[in-house]
């Protein structure tokens, strides 16, 4: 019988197990810090999880933008939840005339 990951980490022992898919990097515009997403998927489960090592919060935005959907049912998919939510407010921000700082983005103490 061929082994696969899921059955590698089904240990009833082994709690919050995570099957990383990718990662991936870039920076924002003008923004300095590296923004870091990574797709995962839980053993079991065929839906594609995020999480980013940075949030946004722009001039105007009253708090720091979470992204309301965090998984979807492809790593292209969820990886553009991700990126949108952090594209669409840096887009706004500078067409609103405010000068890209590197302050925007908050660092995900869970990350």
């Amino acid at each position: 019988m061929a082994w696969t990951i899921d059955d590698a980490v089904s240990d009833k022992n082994l709690i919050d197990a995570k099957i990383h898919l990718q990662e991936v990097s870039f920076r924002l515009g003008d923004l300095t810090p590296k923004i870091r997403i990574r797709l995962f998927r839980y053993p079991g489960d065929k839906e594609v999880y995020f999480e980013q090592s940075h949030f946004i919060q722009t001039p105007g935005q009253e708090s720091v933008y979470f992204p309301a959907m965090k998984s979807d049912n492809s790593v292209a998919y969820a990886l553009t939840h991700a990126v949108e939510g952090l594209t669409h407010a840096y887009h706004a921000a500078v067409e609103l005339g405010h000068e890209p700082s590197d302050v925007w983005l908050v660092t995900n103490p869970d990350f």
